[in-house]
């Protein structure tokens, strides 16, 4: 009989802490998001803390389930299926978005070539900003739940060649992630711009499909695209890259209020941090990338200086073959000039 008091006790002091434990109940509502990138990205990072903020703001009622590495959708492919309702939301990069909205390849225009962050947030922050969005929602029927956030300077990514100036590309064959205004910046370079899903580069880079990159330092060490091969990096700070949160309309519809206004309201509480956090993650990744044999590249300002006049003279012919706004367009740089 002594000998069952020890379980006995065990038993009991096991259905005390359950009983007091609080019930998991399932969210009354779910956001299933789509992110091309791999878990260790900095997207999918910022979501899950976005997800747990929602989480816990709304006491459990709504839950964001992320789904990484292009399990459900490629980059390209997203704001499609965002649109279509078949995935509630995502965060593509503009550049995709620019194949459905042109004014969207805004920042991959030569007038933002070398420009530092600060002025272009000017521009994506303000009224100019405000007024893509709105023109995304529309021609998408979506909702864009709120300011871009970053990824950073996009970096061009070589296999065997150290590029030291912008004319160093001349004749490269560059994976690029789409967007044609970057098509056509590649083309200024005398480079031969392939547009190849994330999810692929690696292959891409072993079978020697291309042998050089633009994407960002963060990107290339998510990825340890140092095992596919890539060895030099050069920092010409192009454009940077930003990704739009979007949710679809049916998914959107089917919130109450207030829960729209929380999703709202948390995004634009954070939006600033995860940007700063997108910076310093880039310079972590650079010296990751270093500690891994990468060599990145420094060009003068002169060298970007001259491209940048070099690109600004192909502007026009971009803007006219991509069918962007030349109204919008010359109000941004307006914008840029004046600041």
């Amino acid at each position: 009989m002594d000998k069952l008091i020890p379980k006995v006790l065990i038993i009991s002091t096991t259905l005390f802490a359950i009983l007091l434990s609080p019930i998991a109940y399932p969210a009354d509502y779910r956001l299933d998001v789509s992110l091309d990138t791999s878990p260790n990205h900095i997207r999918n990072q910022s979501f899950r803390q976005f997800a747990q903020l929602i989480s816990k703001k709304s006491n459990g009622r709504l839950e964001l389930r992320i789904f990484d590495s292009a399990s459900k959708y490629k980059g390209p492919n997203v704001a499609t299926a965002v649109a279509q309702g078949a995935i509630d939301m995502a965060a593509p990069a503009q550049q995709h978005l620019s194949k459905y909205i042109p004014n969207a390849g805004l920042l991959l225009l030569p007038m933002f070539y070398g420009l530092e962050r600060e002025k272009i947030y000017l521009i994506v922050d303000g009224p100019l900003g405000q007024q893509l969005n709105k023109e995304i929602e529309e021609k998408l029927r979506i909702i864009v739940l709120g300011r871009p956030f970053d990824l950073g300077y996009g970096t061009v990514f070589s296999t065997q060649k150290r590029i030291t100036t912008p004319s160093d590309m001349q004749g490269m064959k560059v994976r690029v992630p789409g967007g044609a205004a970057t098509v056509a910046r590649y083309k200024v370079f005398g480079s031969t711009p392939t547009q190849i899903a994330w999810s692929d580069v690696p292959q891409a880079l072993q079978t020697g499909t291309v042998s050089s990159i633009w994407a960002t330092q963060e990107s290339v060490a998510s990825a340890k695209l140092w095992d596919s091969g890539i060895r030099y990096a050069f920092e010409d700070k192009q454009a940077v890259i930003e990704y739009v949160p979007i949710i679809s309309a049916k998914a959107w519809n089917k919130l109450p209020a207030d829960l729209q206004t929380l999703l709202r309201t948390t995004w634009e509480d954070m939006v600033d941090e995860v940007r700063q956090a997108a910076f310093d993650k880039q310079r972590h990744a650079t010296e990751l990338n270093k500690q891994h044999g990468i060599e990145t590249i420094i060009p003068t300002q002169q060298d970007l200086n001259m491209m940048r006049e070099k690109l600004l003279k192909q502007q026009p012919a971009i803007i006219k073959k991509l069918k962007m706004n030349p109204i919008y367009i010359q109000q941004v740089q307006d914008q840029l000039n004046a600041s």
